[in-house]
């Protein structure tokens, strides 16, 4: 009897994600199956969260679009809601870059300014201004006759150390001549936006021709205050060179402007440059038919000014301070350093507030016994220190290294040799 044999059959092959497998027993293939499923259901549960993560971003984004663009509206609304109150009644947003409104001030009327012909005045201006005013004093036959009849607008370049009062001297002169007066400061016309200082500078001159047509039986000064900060000359290329030459060719097209339609207009610049250190363009400066120096005050102004900004002290102008030989020779003493009226303005007033700082705990009967005295200006001195002028390099004018009236060729060798050496230093 053949006993036979039975052969207990191998598993079949299992398939894991497309990949063949050896075979193995059937319980641990039911095993990794349930463990391969459970992996693939939670690969789709973190599918399922970053899908929702995304869709919460997405609605989170678009409330913060919509919230940005509101907000933005918002803004814009209120700047042109601004700007339009800035434009004044009846105008648009873009007339507050544009539009400049001048003040007009009757100095002949209200007499707030000294008189041209006072102490506090330098005599070469004094003189310089009668000239000026009886050449326009003529009647029309005389004027033809002594050459001043095509003369249609004077243009002063008035120009000097700063603060030597150039637009106060001409405030005195529209006071003078009995014109109203209005100043244009290039500060004031300054804007970050492009051709906005020029169309400010265009607009500035039409009001004057409006202004000066509707009161053509009345003088008008217009005073350019700081002219050189469009008059100067610009490299091309340079950062704002463009800016400056647009408004100093709206400057000259305006001046152009008022001497074509305006008889009753005279124009005073001032800059703190002299007319011919080469800083200030000198084409421009062709418009300009008078040119005259506000010079720093001499030993007749300055005790006229000390006095006129001093009024105020009761203990000085009572005991009659301004007399003494202290008070003279203090004068002197800002003469012979250069001091500008501006200076001399600052030094008489803060002496005031030294001598008022001693008045404290004084009773009023005890006043008297408190004079003023020089020590306080002394003190003022002191404390402002050296003239501005002295430092000031904007009035020098530039030399030739040529000799005047001769060239190199009419030079000896010696002073050629002297003329390169100057030229290497």
């Amino acid at each position: 009897m053949v006993n036979s044999i039975q052969f207990k059959s191998s598993p079949p092959a299992v398939s894991y994600n497309n990949r063949h497998t050896a075979p193995m027993p059937s319980d641990r293939g039911i095993d990794d199956i349930f463990m391969l499923q459970q992996m693939e259901m939670q690969k789709a549960a973190k599918k399922e969260k970053s899908r929702d993560r995304w869709n919460k971003a997405g609605v989170m984004a678009q409330i913060g679009i919509a919230a940005a663009f509101l907000t933005t509206a918002g803004i814009a609304l209120l700047g042109v809601l601004g700007l339009k109150k800035l434009g004044g009644k009846g105008g648009s947003a873009a007339d507050a870059y544009t539009t400049v409104k001048l003040k007009w001030e009757d100095f002949a009327k209200e007499k707030t300014v000294a008189a041209l012909d006072s102490k506090t005045t330098s005599k070469t201006l004094r003189d310089a201004f009668k000239k000026i005013i009886d050449s326009r004093g003529l009647s029309e036959k005389a004027q033809k006759w002594g050459g001043s009849a095509e003369n249609k607008m004077d243009i002063m370049y008035l120009y000097g150390h700063g603060g030597v009062g150039k637009t106060y001297v001409a405030k005195q002169y529209a006071q003078e001549t009995g014109s109203l007066f209005t100043c244009i400061k290039y500060p004031d016309l300054g804007s970050p936006y492009k051709d906005a200082a020029s169309m400010k500078i265009s607009s500035a001159f039409d009001n004057i021709v409006e202004h000066a047509n509707k009161m053509k039986d009345r003088k008008i000064v217009v005073c350019i205050d700081e002219i050189d900060a469009v008059m100067r000359k610009v490299p091309d290329g340079q950062h704002g060179a463009e800016e400056v030459a647009k408004s100093r060719a709206a400057v000259l097209t305006g001046l152009d402007k008022l001497r074509d339609k305006c008889k009753n207009v005279t124009v005073i610049t001032t800059s703190n440059y002299h007319p011919k250190n080469g800083i200030v363009d000198p084409i421009a400066l062709r418009r300009f038919n008078n040119k005259i120096e506000v010079p720093l005050p001499d030993k007749e102004q300055i005790p006229a000014l000390l006095e006129m900004y001093m009024k105020d002290i009761g203990a000085a102008t009572e005991a009659k301070f301004f007399k003494t030989n202290e008070f003279k020779n203090f004068a002197k003493k800002l003469e012979k350093g250069g001091y500008s009226n501006g200076e001399i303005e600052l030094i008489a007033k803060e002496a005031g507030k030294i001598f008022s700082s001693t008045l404290k705990g004084v009773a009023d009967s005890d006043l008297k016994k408190h004079p003023f005295k020089i020590k306080y200006l002394e003190e003022a001195l002191k404390m402002n220190g050296e003239a501005a002028s002295k430092t000031n390099k904007l009035m020098d004018v530039k030399k030739s290294n040529k000799p005047e009236g001769k060239t190199v060729e009419d030079l000896t060798f010696l002073q050629k040799l002297l003329l390169l050496f100057h030229k290497k230093s």
